[in-house]
């Protein structure tokens, strides 16, 4: 007797289009993962950035903004030492030129260009804060 049902032939074809089909959307990912990251870290740089130089116009002290190839410090000065600092880190496959940034006082900086660099998708991300905030690719 003779019973209709799939052989181990059209059941492994039917399983490999499944299982290639589940795959597309996990392929895709990555970018959205990494446009995501670097979208995250400007926007907290930003926001820091602002605080600063608030802070510094408010209080009257000193802020350095030090930016290296993976991460950026955040230093607020009382006197000649720092007092507080915070550390925020740029995503893999991001980077910048060393830069050392000083907000004086009055919540000014001279003129400056900060470059982040995306190895993911190959482009340059300008900051220009002299200029009012600004983000140029």
């Amino acid at each position: 007797m003779k019973r209709p049902a799939f052989t181990l032939l059209e059941s492994i074809v039917v399983l490999s289009l499944v299982v290639g089909f589940a795959l597309i959307p996990v392929t895709q990912f990555g970018p959205i993962k990494q446009q995501h990251a670097e979208q995250l870290f400007l926007s907290h740089f930003d926001q820091e950035w602002r605080y600063l130089q608030a802070y510094a116009l408010l209080r009257g002290e000193r802020v350095q903004i030090h930016v290296q190839r993976q991460q950026v410090v955040f230093r607020i000065f009382s006197g000649q030492d720092w007092a507080t600092q915070k550390i925020l880190a740029m995503p893999p496959g991001m980077h910048a030129d060393g830069h050392a940034i000083l907000i004086d006082p009055s919540g000014h900086i001279g003129p400056t260009t900060i470059n982040f660099k995306s190895e993911y998708f190959h482009r340059v991300t300008s900051i220009k804060p002299q200029m009012g905030w600004g983000t140029y690719e």
